[in-house]
């Protein structure tokens, strides 16, 4: 069910930027969110919705145990050159990183406390502005001056509504849902298979119509908002049935706004390059294995890992682009055939 079973990969594409061109140059490395998928990691069994520092220090031990081969990665990258840093910028599927505790944890596991810096759900680099694009998304925009709050005297995360509808309605599913969330395009599931529409539509449906609600009044539970905003995204999402991210026109106007002349940003998993007037859109694709759904889902195409490239002299971007690579072969029995073989379970 792992998303990227291939640290090994991810290490060899950061060690090959030791060699060759890049190798004389000043080089920090963002990782521009989700990079650690604290929300798909299940804790003793279970999808909690009040997340504790001590759940997200359990999770984190999980993913970290699953991946050693990206920890050591980051510690030779480090090694290489004392004035390299590595960013962990926060998005939605890591908002645990508001925790200083899995911090320091994911420091010490990289090697270099003082050079692994967390600037949270944004980074400033000169005249580059880096943010993973969670935050132009109605459902998964969160508190940034407050991502921690109280509950039953216990600090959790302050998540988005998205997210804690999610933790509810489709992780538990996620044994019978994970491969078809790495498909592209999101929509065409839906049409090809109209069984997976109708049992999450009934599970959003019965959530957001009932669920959702009990005991809202008298609970105080900060996990369940209440906002005009929402209310409109859910009706609206319920209608339309629509699964793919919708933050194009709204990173478009924060770009219009912005002094920045370079925005990097990723969370659509749709690699973007725009220039408005003299600025600059880099929409990265991702890292993780998904796959382009061909012959009306009889046959799977893996797609490209797309990151982008920023060359900076001073605080100026002078050269900046999208990269392409190709992902290393699956696991045996990791991909099926085709959609279709995953219908009966």
């Amino acid at each position: 069910e792992d998303d990227f079973p291939h640290s090994d990969f991810l290490g060899e594409l950061i060690g090959s930027y030791d060699d060759g061109p890049h190798a004389k140059l000043a080089l920090d490395l963002v990782f521009n969110g989700d990079t650690f998928d604290f929300l798909k990691t299940d804790h003793e069994g279970r999808y909690p919705r009040h997340i504790s520092r001590e759940v997200a220090l359990s999770k984190l031990a999980r993913i970290a145990a699953a991946h050693p081969a990206f920890f050591v990665a980051i510690g030779r990258f480090l090694e290489r050159d004392p004035g390299r840093r590595v960013y962990f910028v926060t998005g939605n599927h890591d908002a645990e990183l508001f925790f200083p505790e899995v911090q320091r944890q994911l420091q010490s596991l990289c090697g270099d406390p003082a050079r692994v810096v967390f600037p949270g759900l944004s980074l400033e680099i000169g005249q580059v502005w880096i943010e993973h694009g969670s935050q132009a998304d109605p459902l998964f925009h969160v508190e940034e001056q407050r991502p921690l709050v109280l509950y039953q005297g216990e600090e959790v995360l302050n998540i988005s509504w998205g997210a804690a509808a999610l933790l509810d309605t489709v992780m538990p599913l996620r044994s019978l849902l994970y491969f078809l969330d790495r498909l592209r395009p999101k929509n065409d599931v839906f049409q090809i298979m109209p069984e997976v529409r109708e049992l999450l539509m009934g599970k959003m449906w019965s959530y957001w119509t009932r669920d959702y609600w009990q005991g809202w009044l008298s609970s105080g539970d900060p996990t369940k908002k209440l906002t005009w905003s929402m209310v409109k995204e859910v009706v609206s999402r319920l209608r339309s049935q629509d699964l793919e991210v919708p933050i194009a026109a709204e990173l478009e106007r924060r770009l219009g706004a912005s002094d920045h002349l370079l925005h990097v940003v990723g969370h659509a998993h749709e690699p973007v390059w725009r220039r408005i007037g003299g600025q600059k859109l880099l929409q990265t694709g991702c890292l993780r294995n998904e796959y382009l759904i061909a012959e009306a889902g009889r046959s799977l195409r893996p797609l490209p890992k797309t990151y982008a490239e920023v060359y900076l002299r001073g605080d100026l971007p002078v050269v900046s682009q999208l990269v392409e690579v190709e992902g290393p072969e699956p696991p045996p029995g990791y991909l099926p055939d085709s959609i279709f073989d995953v219908l009966p379970r």
